[in-house]
């Protein structure tokens, strides 16, 4: 296949293909058999009748249809071969030319951002000191005490912090709606779990009571009942407290720290935990911003097209994610408290600012030639081994798939304590 290749600036690349006879006459050939294979003509066994005969039974732009996407993902391939043109998004195809015995195809491709580097040695940026205080370590211990409480049944009214044990059945104009209903349901009052206003109208609800709780659906909640007021019928069976347990050397046991038994080797334990918290969370804050500083004076032209589709690709993993908790979108939007619109553009931020960054330290790696050597990619590997009693051929075939990648963020890794050293 004879290739022209086009830089037509800003990341983006023509690339024109005039496909070789052989190889289209092949492709067209193929793709009437297939068509003709499945053409019955009186007289004839399926499949066998004459070839004059199938061709006027077969639509012959659908042949030509199969035939040029025969061709395409060979096309294709032979450019990413050639290695001179590196697609971040998927190309755009055209068919420019096409007969009996030509076939041109012209691939608009969407290639690494150009990326022109500023400063990103000797940049003044403050990394804060870290300290675990007492009260750090006080509301750390509490929330270990919290997690481990258990539920018992109590007498009286329920209050926040409260569960209470409820079937409920909710309507809007008289009607049920779906996903209204449940039996036996444990809700946290205090936990916002529901719609804003259905939990305060629990507050003092004794078991055996019977509460219509009104509220009115978030205009962001699902079509069907955004804006519209409801009533829930709740029939509270059981209101549950927590028993929040003291932390003591019995409690410590059950948490089965290896080395660690006592309340005062727990204390010693969490404040290591923490300060490693902390010093990764001041070390993120530092290299955000060191590469904010470093963007000060360098410019990445993010293509809208690489943009779009990263943006699409987090909303469906989101929207996946959510699926998963039993929730849609609609209900996951109503719960943060944002519109449709706000959630998009949230993740575009997010998508530009994680792609931006990603090709400005790809290029801070090119310039200063970081790369991942095999004999290092080894190492990791052994790492992974020895922390998860694998041998390390498990480790290759379990990252078989992720190689790239994983080797991507050793390379990432490499370019960070690099900017640290220097900055």
């Amino acid at each position: 296949m004879e290739k022209q290749i086009n830089k037509l600036g800003n990341s983006r690349v023509e690339v024109l293909v005039k496909v070789d006879e052989k190889t289209w006459k092949a492709a067209q050939k193929k793709a009437f058999e297939k068509a003709a294979s499945n053409v019955s003509i009186d007289g004839f066994r399926k499949g066998k009748a004459p070839e004059h005969l199938v061709k006027s039974r077969i639509n012959q732009a659908e042949v030509l249809e199969q035939a040029v996407n025969e061709v395409l993902p060979k096309a294709f391939r032979e450019i990413l071969d050639e290695g001179e043109v590196k697609p971040v998004a998927q190309p755009k195809v055209d068919v420019t030319k096409i007969s009996d015995t030509d076939l041109e195809i012209k691939f608009m491709i969407v290639t690494e951002p150009e990326v022109e580097l500023g400063k990103y040695k000797g940049l003044k940026v403050e990394k804060p000191e870290v300290e675990v205080t007492e009260e750090d370590l006080k509301k750390a211990l509490e929330a270990v005490t919290k997690e481990n409480a258990t539920l018992v049944v109590k007498e009286g009214v329920a209050k926040k912090g409260d569960t209470v044990v409820m079937d409920f059945k909710g309507t809007v104009d008289g009607n049920e709606f779906e996903g209204g209903s449940a039996e036996n349901y444990e809700l946290e009052l205090g936990s916002n779990s529901f719609i804003p206003g259905f939990e305060d109208q629990l507050v003092g609800a004794k078991a055996g009571a019977h509460v219509d709780v009104k509220v009115k659906f978030p205009e962001n909640y699902t079509p069907e009942l955004k804006g519209k007021d409801a009533v829930f019928a709740c029939d509270v069976h059981e209101v549950k407290e927590k028993k929040i347990p003291a932390l003591n050397d019995e409690l410590v046991a059950e948490l089965n720290l290896p080395e660690v038994k006592t309340v005062s080797q727990f204390e010693e334990y969490k404040r290591k935990e923490l300060l490693a918290e902390k010093e990764r969370q001041a070390n993120n804050d530092f290299m955000v911003a060191l590469i904010n500083k470093i963007l000060e004076t360098s410019k990445v032209n993010v293509p809208d097209e690489l943009l779009d589709e990263q943006v699409e690709s987090r909303k469906q993993d989101i929207v996946n994610r959510m699926s998963q908790s039993g929730l849609t979108l609609e209900q996951y939007l109503s719960l943060v408290g944002q519109s449709e619109e706000q959630f998009t553009e949230q993740v575009k931020a997010d998508a530009t600012r994680e792609v931006t960054n990603y090709f400005l330290i790809n290029k801070i790696a090119e310039v200063e030639d970081l790369k991942v050597t095999p004999e290092e990619l080894e190492f990791e590997m052994s790492k992974l081994a020895e922390q998860y009693n694998m041998t390390i051929d498990d480790v290759k075939k379990a990252l078989e798939k992720q190689m790239g990648a994983f080797a991507d963020n050793l390379k990432m890794k490499k370019v960070e304590d690099f900017l640290k050293e220097n900055n």
